[in-house]
């Protein structure tokens, strides 16, 4: 999964990839300041140390959003925890890491060289350790806080500020373990809801699929049964024959015109049913549905038109697009589906899907489709002067009641 995989993963990665950064950055500032070093009164004592250590700092926060990067991208580990969360295991390495180390390595010459102060090389140190122990579990980065605080002692600080500093080092790690936690967690629930939205479209294919095979399963065997027999009978200028080949002919008429019925009524559903459907559907993909207008509200020759409409554009929404709200409006003059999950401003080039669904539409219905900043819409208009059969209406007549 990448980051842009769904909405809710890219908000919630850009929050918690910056949250990182932004603990690599101020950690070692934080540090800093309780050791009493201003950064002009570093720069002043040791400029060359103090470019270093501020060096040190960007290379590690861009180096933390480089993992991050890596980590979205890769699997997850399987297993989870006693608290029922994904276990997050050690972040990805780049060259980046190295880098830092080399450089808390320069201030460490420059401190045994003497342009460096302790507290310097204490704050570079902490640099890479904050750096380094995000990539493993929360126990390992406790320690290496405690062990920190220890080595800031014996480098001449005080214990207040040890401990100050162990705690800065301790709320890093576990801030930041448990956001990668919770950002696996909204990684499995974006997956959980693109899986739930492809297995709603797949139970729909299946249901076609399985009343297509009830309906044409039995006849086709008997055809098939009844074709032998007319052969082997014709073979043997049996009589016979011809009057199964006429069955065979009746059967194969009635499975057609039972085709038929599936598909109208496939078609043709009721559109009150399939407003409940769609709701749910959508809703099941957590995205807002509001309805405007009901059933009744669409003129009865159109009914099976807007079912049809509302039953493929809700399927498509889940299919091409990421939508946190939806709006649907049903009325006398047309269908409407609003979603926000469609970025861009660009022109939308329609596809066999757009394009099947006009031209099924008949001539009684026009099509229309366009996007604005990141909202797509998908109208069908009816024309009132159409009549059931799509036959324009002369101004002033009515419809054959019997017809």
């Amino acid at each position: 999964m990448t980051p842009s995989s769904g909405r809710q993963w890219t908000v919630f990665f850009a929050y918690t990839a910056w949250s990182v950064v932004l603990v690599l950055v101020m950690v070692p500032l934080g540090v800093l300041a309780l050791l009493g070093l201003s950064l002009p009164a570093a720069f002043a004592a040791h400029p060359i140390a103090t470019t270093v250590l501020l060096l040190q700092i960007l290379i590690g926060a861009w180096s933390g959003r480089r993992t991050m990067t890596a980590w979205s991208r890769a699997e997850l580990p399987t297993g989870r925890d006693r608290w029922d969360l994904p276990r997050v295991g050690r972040l990805p390495v780049d060259a980046m890491l190295w880098a830092t180390a080399g450089l808390s390595a320069v201030i460490a010459v420059l401190y045994l060289a003497g342009d460096a102060g302790p507290q310097l090389l204490t704050v570079s140190l902490i640099a890479l350790q904050v750096r380094i122990v995000i990539r493993w579990r929360w126990e390992i980065g406790v320690g290496s806080a405690l062990a920190l605080g220890v080595l800031a002692v014996l480098l001449g600080a005080d214990r207040p500020i040890a401990a100050t500093m162990f705690a800065l080092m301790l709320a890093a790690v576990l801030t930041v373990r448990m956001s990668l936690w919770l950002a696996a967690m909204v990684r499995e629930l974006d997956s959980a809801r693109e899986a739930q939205a492809q297995l709603a479209v797949a139970e729909e294919r299946l249901r076609f699929a399985r009343d297509l095979h009830d309906v044409t399963g039995r006849d086709l065997s008997v055809i098939a049964v009844k074709s032998e027999l007319v052969a082997q009978l014709a073979e043997r200028e049996d009589p016979r024959a011809v009057e199964h080949g006429r069955e065979v002919a009746q059967i194969a008429r009635t499975s057609l015109a039972e085709i038929r019925s599936l598909v109208r009524g496939y078609r043709e559903a009721d559109l009150a049913t399939e407003l409940r459907g769609t709701a749910s559907l959508l809703r099941s993909a957590h995205a807002e549905v509001t309805i405007r207008g009901d059933a009744g509200d669409v003129p009865a020759r159109h009914a099976g038109t807007a079912a049809w409409v509302l039953r493929e554009g809700g399927t498509n929404i889940l299919r091409h697009a990421d939508p946190s709200a939806v709006t649907l409006t049903l009325g006398p003059d047309g269908v409407t589906l609003v979603n926000d999950g469609a970025p861009g401003d660009d022109e939308v080039l329609e596809g066999s899907g757009l394009t099947g669904m006009r031209e099924r539409l008949g001539a009684g219905s026009a099509l229309e489709v366009h996007r604005e900043g990141g909202v797509f819409t998908l109208a069908v208009r009816f024309d009132p002067r159409k009549g059931p059969d799509d036959r324009p209406l002369p101004r002033g007549a009515a419809r054959d009641p019997r017809r």
